[in-house]
């Protein structure tokens, strides 16, 4: 760590608290990330990110958040997680999409010593309430764009990740980091009727 950064990381902060992150521990993602969007529907980036929170684990009402995945069975296991399906409904389609993205200045939470600087351990982050707490600390940090996060789909491997971007930084929205899309594959799921 540089003697600035030291510095920096001891200093108050003109609204009284301790300086947050130290930027040194930020880093970029600049790559393909996945998501999935209703299959019968135009796409529109735009309604990618999530502002009401109430079902989301890394922002809360009013917080707008884009969610991706950083690998495509990621997004599959995500899409598991959150389907509402029962017996008998219509075929639910899904359209899984790659993204490339660029988004610089994120805090890692996979990596120990982000966390550390955080003040947390990955068993934590399974906690929504503790998850939010700090995507919300991190979200007033001047320097943070957003959070790379293990996926709770792969607890058994934290490597894994999602990426989470605070959309509130960036004026045109997801146009923004947004460089290119491709299809990444059809999912359709057919809940049968008990026999």
């Amino acid at each position: 760590m540089s003697p600035d950064a030291t510095t920096r990381a001891g200093r108050k902060a003109a609204n009284g608290r301790t300086a947050g992150l130290d930027p040194a521990l930020l880093t970029s993602f600049h790559g393909v990330a996945y998501c999935h969007v209703p299959a019968d529907e135009p796409i529109r980036l735009e309604r990618l990110v999530s502002a009401d929170g109430s079902d989301d684990r890394w922002n809360r009402p009013g917080e707008p958040t884009l969610y991706l995945a950083c690998d495509l069975a990621i997004a599959v296991a995500e899409l598991g997680r959150h389907a509402d399906l029962y017996p008998g409904m219509p075929p639910y389609r899904r359209r899984l999409l790659a993204l490339s993205v660029a988004v610089d200045d994120l805090a890692d939470l996979r990596r120990d010593e982000v966390r550390a600087a955080v003040g947390i351990d990955v068993a934590q982050l399974r906690d929504r309430d503790v998850a939010r707490d700090v995507a919300e600390r991190l979200r007033r940090e001047p320097d943070c764009n957003g959070l790379i996060v293990p996926s709770v789909a792969f607890l058994d491997d934290p490597a894994r990740g999602n990426l989470v971007v605070f959309m509130d930084r960036f004026g045109a929205g997801v146009h923004d980091i947004h460089r290119g899309t491709a299809d990444a594959g059809l999912i359709e799921l057919r809940p049968a009727i008990a026999r």
